[in-house]
């Protein structure tokens, strides 16, 4: 078995590596390789210097992405995806994989190693505990399609202009909230390098008092209004605003348990779905 960083690899050994270590996953992934590298090497932030292959006999075996960003104040490194084909796992190639990872994270000086995982994978879940990770926060995810749009007047409520801007906007906002915790998906850092995100912002006498971020496909990763100016329709109508500009056919959202919009979701229609995933981190 011989263990390649990914930049010392062609693309295709990455992304075979990734489609048969995913075959049996119970959600599918549909990616083809140019969205592959789209989705896993942009906004998911992994970098081909920080991940590894494993290859036998020429043939992929194993795979493990690595991404550095500052996450919570720490230099934090996150495993993008491990996975194993379904027929060599527990042969050690899993463990291999990650001592790489480690060791590299240790080598750049990262403080800090965090992952999501299935909640209901307790064999990955049992394999990152093994090496040091804890449970945190659970993540949580929404839907809701988008036929009649989120029910919300079209116009802001009196004395509220909501415009679309640039998402530099929200990054500003979320960094205004640096004490919350705010899963790595949904992060400045992510929104901010998805080429489809439109920002959208409500202000009052010139104040921003409410913010949205949304992609392409419908991902809302940023909704905020001020404590001060809840319960007067902004969110919703925030909301409305993205599904009148960007036109998807379904609206998707995730968040930690710490933050709790359920209330707000009920109301505009959403519904939780049954995936969730753990968080987990450990110091390095």
């Amino acid at each position: 078995m011989d263990y390649i960083r990914c930049s010392k690899v062609d693309r295709e050994v990455i992304y075979e590596s990734f489609v048969l270590g995913f075959s049996d996953y119970p959600v599918p992934m549909t990616l083809d390789v140019d969205g592959f590298f789209d989705r896993f090497f942009g906004p998911e932030g992994n970098g081909t210097d920080h991940s590894f292959v494993a290859v036998e006999n020429g043939a992929p075996a194993g795979l493990i992405l690595g991404g550095v960003r500052r996450f919570d104040g720490y230099r934090n490194m996150r495993c993008g995806t491990l996975c194993v084909p379904p027929e060599i796992r527990g042969t050690g190639v899993s463990g291999r994989l990650f001592e790489l990872f480690l060791e590299n994270a240790m080598e750049i000086g990262c403080e800090r190693l965090s992952l999501e995982v299935l909640a209901d994978n307790e064999r990955a879940i049992r394999f990152y505990e093994r090496r040091g990770y804890e449970r945190r926060n659970k993540l949580l995810y929404f839907g809701r399609s988008t036929g009649n749009t989120v029910e919300s007047p079209l116009r802001p409520p009196v004395g509220v202009d909501v415009v679309e801007t640039d998402v530099s906007i929200a990054r500003e906002c979320r960094e205004g909230m640096s004490s919350v915790h705010i899963n790595w998906q949904n992060e400045a850092d992510y929104f901010c390098s998805d080429r489809t995100s439109r920002c959208f912002a409500a202000y009052e006498r010139g104040e921003m008092v409410g913010a949205t971020v949304i992609s392409g496909s419908g991902k809302v990763y940023f909704l905020w209004v001020s404590d001060s100016c809840r319960r007067r329709g902004i969110g919703r109508n925030l909301l409305c605003r993205g599904v009148d500009a960007v036109r998807p056919e379904k609206l998707s959202v995730s968040m930690p348990d710490n933050i709790d919009i359920r209330p707000f979701l009920d109301e505009t229609g959403f519904v939780k779905e049954s995936v969730e995933q753990y968080e987990m981190f450990r110091m390095v």
